[in-house]
């Protein structure tokens, strides 16, 4: 029986220990597993350069992809982003809470971690004994899932450790485990960067908009979502489905779905290697695209044309929270717009969060 590398915490009310104990590990650019008000996180000192390249490596992310800090009060991040008018409505009236905010970096955090437009995501947990060991340690702490990209949303320790290689489980060095975690949405993603609030991602704060909730066990199961959802839509207009979901977790099983339901018969494939594909079927066109690949909004907008728009097209757009600034240009067309986030659950389980914006 080998022996585990990294210390386990199991408490059920933390004291001052626990919080100075957690803070020494973090100084000397340890890797911890904590929980939140969301799921069981992983976070590290995001100043500290060697510490976030050893997060990057546990989480095994694809290059490129911006990962949040956490801080423990709006004074705190104004020293790591910009925060606009926009943003500061925002963290008066949501924050503390499972809200990510989007603002521009203020380039004081290890490389890796804010965008491609240097944009950085900020929250303030509403987890008290998160937001202690940011307040004590004086500096932010990365705020990612602690699960690999296209497995199980970790709402308890064993999610963590039975989804990530032993190679990753080699680099937490402590565990706080409070026991198993509400399974609740992920947070909502806002990007404040504009003179408009733009919603990324839907997560549990209502911000007056319905959102349907769904649990489908199996890919069939997601197509056949797929397939009663645009059936159930009017046709009068196009419509635009923004995706937000990890690699794996049934997006392009939705849309094949939907090209069933406008009945289409050709097969629907991936584009992310692509990138755009079109669909032609009675009253109009499905357009598949993946934002993931593309060199940001610039290559975007050379893709996507005036016509895509038309009366009865599907336009279905994977990785699409790095277009908040075309999101925003899209809401003042006649256009119907939803947003989808999808969950993984467990290796076949999925949960999937609806809701109209627009």
């Amino acid at each position: 029986m080998s022996i585990k590398p990294y210390q386990v915490l199991t408490i059920s009310i933390y004291d001052q220990g626990v919080i100075k104990k957690t803070v020494e590990i973090l100084k000397s650019g340890g890797l911890i597993i904590f929980p939140t008000e969301t799921c069981y996180g992983v976070g590290v000192d995001a100043t500290n350069q060697s510490a976030v390249n050893k997060l990057l490596e546990y989480k095994e992310r694809p290059e490129g992809k911006a990962i949040s800090i956490g801080v423990c009060d709006k004074e705190m991040a104004s020293i790591y982003v910009d925060i606009n008018s926009v943003a500061s409505k925002v963290y008066r009236n949501f924050l503390p809470g499972p809200v990510t905010v989007i603002s521009d970096s203020n380039n004081k955090v290890a490389n890796g971690l804010a965008s491609e437009k240097n944009t950085l995501g900020v929250r303030i947990p509403d987890y008290k004994l998160i937001r202690e060991i940011i307040k004590e340690l004086g500096k932010p702490i990365t705020m990612t899932s602690a699960n690999l990209n296209g497995r199980k949303t970790p709402y308890e320790i064993e999610d963590v450790l039975n989804n990530i290689s032993e190679k990753s489980k080699g680099l937490i060095d402590l565990i706080i485990d409070t026991g198993k975690l509400p399974s609740n949405p992920p947070s909502s993603v806002i990007d404040t960067t504009s003179e408009d609030v733009v919603l990324i991602r839907e997560g549990s704060i209502d911000f007056s908009k319905k959102v349907e909730t769904y649990e489908v066990i199996s890919p069939e199961d997601m197509r056949k979502l797929g397939e009663s959802f645009v059936k159930e839509k009017k046709k009068d207009k196009s419509i635009v489905i923004l995706f937000n979901a990890e690699m794996g977790a049934g997006k392009t099983q939705f849309v094949k779905g939907v090209g069933l339901g406008l009945g289409i018969s050709e097969i629907i494939k991936s584009p992310t290697y692509t990138l755009l594909c079109e669909y032609e079927y009675i009253g109009g066109k499905l357009i598949h695209m993946d934002a993931w690949r593309m060199e940001g909004e610039v290559e975007f907008r050379e893709l996507i044309e005036e016509s895509f728009f038309d009366k009865g097209n599907v336009i279905a757009i994977e990785w699409a929270g790095s277009l908040s600034k075309w999101i925003i240009e899209i809401q003042k067309k006649d256009v119907d717009i939803f947003v989808i986030n999808i969950e993984y659950e467990s290796e076949t389980k999925r949960k999937l969060w609806v809701q109209k914006i627009k």
